[in-house]
C-alpha cells in the first residue's frame, strides 16, 4: 500500500505517480511568423491546482463551460482541453524501467474531436502530415529528463510537425513507434488551422511525484 504525503495546497500525492501533464505549443507559419500559444492542455493529479491552472488561462473558460454542457449531452461539439498519460503509457513505463520496449519519442496529431480520456489508445482521427486519415507518421522528437519540481521529475518530448496540406489540428500524442506503436500520452486542444508548410512545434512533458 502506498504511503500518500500531503504537499502544497492539500495535493495529495502517491510516491511514483504521475503529478502533472501539459502541452505547450509554438505555431510556425509558412512565412516564418512565430505564435507562441502556451500551455493549451493541463492535467494535475489536485483539482486546486487544475483550478489556479484554469484561474491564469481566463480567454480558455467559457470554452471549459462549454465543454462541461457538451461533454454530457453532445460531445463531437466539445472542445476537451484535456491531456494524460493514458493507461496504456503505464505498460510503456513497466518495460522500460525493465530495460526493454521502446522510447515513446514519436509525435501524431488529429482532426478529430473529443475530450481526452485514460482508456484512449488512439488520438482523434490521427492524420499524416497531408491530413489523410488512416495511416500514421509519426515525427520523431527530441527527449530530455528535466526539473520542474524535483531532480529530473519531469520527461519531456520537443518536436516539430509540419504539415504538407491544409487542415484544423485539435489533438496530439506520443507513441513508442515511428508507425502504429502505443499511445502513452495525448492531449487535445481547441483546433488549429493549418495551411501547407505550417508546422507546429510541441513541448510535451509528463512530470512524476
Amino acid at each position: 500500500m502506498h504511503n500518500l504525503r500531503v504537499t502544497e495546497a492539500g495535493d495529495e500525492m502517491a510516491p511514483g505517480k504521475v503529478k502533472a501533464v501539459w502541452m505547450d505549443i509554438t505555431v510556425i507559419r509558412a512565412n516564418g511568423q512565430r505564435e507562441e500559444r502556451g500551455c493549451v492542455s493541463y492535467w494535475h493529479r489536485s483539482r486546486f491546482r487544475r483550478g489556479m491552472h484554469m484561474a491564469k488561462k481566463a480567454a480558455l473558460w467559457p470554452l471549459h463551460l462549454w465543454d462541461k454542457f457538451a461533454d454530457r449531452y453532445i460531445p463531437a461539439l466539445s472542445f476537451g482541453l484535456a491531456t494524460l498519460q493514458v493507461n496504456s503509457g503505464r505498460g510503456i513505463v513497466t518495460a522500460r524501467l525493465r530495460g526493454t520496449g521502446t522510447e515513446p519519442l514519436n509525435i501524431g496529431w488529429g482532426t478529430g474531436a473529443g475530450t481526452t480520456v485514460a482508456a484512449d489508445t488512439t488520438l482523434f482521427t490521427e492524420v499524416l502530415v497531408n491530413m489523410t486519415a488512416g495511416g500514421t507518421d509519426h515525427t520523431v522528437g527530441a527527449s530530455s529528463q528535466v526539473t520542474t519540481t524535483t531532480t529530473n521529475d519531469t520527461y519531456r518530448v520537443i518536436g516539430t510537425r509540419t504539415a504538407t496540406a491544409v487542415g484544423t489540428i485539435t489533438n496530439a500524442g506520443l507513441f513508442d513507434a515511428a508507425s502504429g506503436g502505443t499511445l502513452f500520452m495525448k492531449g487535445d486542444f481547441a483546433g488549429i488551422a493549418l495551411s501547407a508548410n505550417d508546422a507546429i512545434s510541441f513541448t510535451m512533458n509528463v512530470q512524476y511525484s
